[in-house]
């Protein structure tokens, strides 16, 4: 077998089809190439726009963060301390917590009677207010044997005894009533309550202060004056159960003593005076009935005399 001759058409079609190829290969790296090139600069744009749309978003919600951070903050250290009162609760169910620790809350009723009602309901105001309580309520009815008066008294919880004693000298102390009422797991509540308020209005005056536009100071004050709303509301119901742990609240009826009656002999001339009224009073009713009576037997006689005639005259 003999080997083709190269002659110059055929040399000039192998150059056209080996330069093609190298053409072809040389486009095709460069299309892949620039895809890559053009990735890249995609990748490198939407990685940038995409961090500075983050910082935006961070910037702009930066208070809001940190005020719902506060909340929960807030609610945590509520929860923290509410479950912290519970578990002190419970210890004091298995321990016998120390007098000293106990807070209560001491209100009741007395009734008393006494010879002058409305000078008792002075001489217990001066001295209720000599010990350094005060009256609430006074109101005074009636003269004579249907004279009353009515005293609301405030007086220190460790004078409640004494103020007793003390009524026992103006009269005769008829009903006392006296009701004891722990608040030592409330007032720990109310305390714990108003500690996280304040740490929360701490930590929301530096997030206001640190606010950097317009927007976060509004949701900043808002949140704001919420807490102190709530602080506001608690510190005065700690306030007002102070009030009645340090002063005892008792209800104190002063009513007339009623007079004794003093009985009188009668002696004779009062009886001979009753026996004659007596039978005065007897002779009056009978002639009465008898008035009463009187007509019918009149008729009973008539009908008898008719019926006597009719039978004598059949006989």
């Amino acid at each position: 077998m003999t080997a083709p001759t190269l002659h110059d058409d055929r040399i000039d079609q192998m150059r056209l089809t080996v330069m093609h190829s190298v053409d072809t290969d040389i486009k095709r790296r460069g299309r892949r190439a620039r895809n890559v090139i053009g990735l890249i600069a995609a990748s490198v744009l939407v990685v940038g726009l995409g961090g500075y749309a983050i910082e935006s978003l961070d910037s702009t919600h930066d208070t809001s963060s940190s005020v719902a951070a506060d909340e929960g903050a807030g609610r945590s250290e509520r929860n923290g301390a509410a479950a912290e009162d519970s578990g002190s609760a419970g210890a004091d169910q298995k321990s016998v917590a120390p007098e000293d620790d106990r807070q209560v809350i001491t209100t009741g009723e007395v009734n008393v009677t006494v010879e002058d009602p409305r000078g008792a309901a002075q001489r217990l105001s001066t001295w209720v207010e000599s010990i350094g309580g005060r009256i609430d309520n006074r109101s005074e009815s009636g003269s004579g044997d249907q004279a009353s008066a009515f005293v609301t008294v405030r007086v220190p919880s460790t004078k409640v005894t004494a103020t007793i004693e003390r009524l026992k000298t103006y009269g005769t102390v008829e009903d006392v009533s006296l009701h004891n009422e722990d608040v030592t797991a409330r007032t720990r509540d109310l305390d714990a309550r108003i500690d996280a308020l304040q740490l929360s209005i701490g930590r929301l005056g530096k997030i206001l202060a640190a606010a950097g536009s317009s927007a976060e100071v509004v949701k900043a004050e808002d949140a704001l004056t919420q807490r102190q709303e709530q602080l506001e509301s608690l510190q005065a119901q700690r306030k007002a159960v102070t009030d009645q742990m340090a002063l005892s609240t008792l209800s104190i009826n002063l009513s007339q003593r009623p007079a004794v009656d003093s009985v009188e002999p009668g002696g004779f001339t009062g009886g001979l005076r009753d026996g004659w009224n007596a039978l005065v009073s007897t002779v009056n009713r009978t002639v009465e009935i008898v008035g009463v009576l009187l007509p019918w037997a009149l008729i009973a006689a008539v009908l008898v005399g008719i019926g006597r005639l009719v039978l004598r005259r059949r006989a």
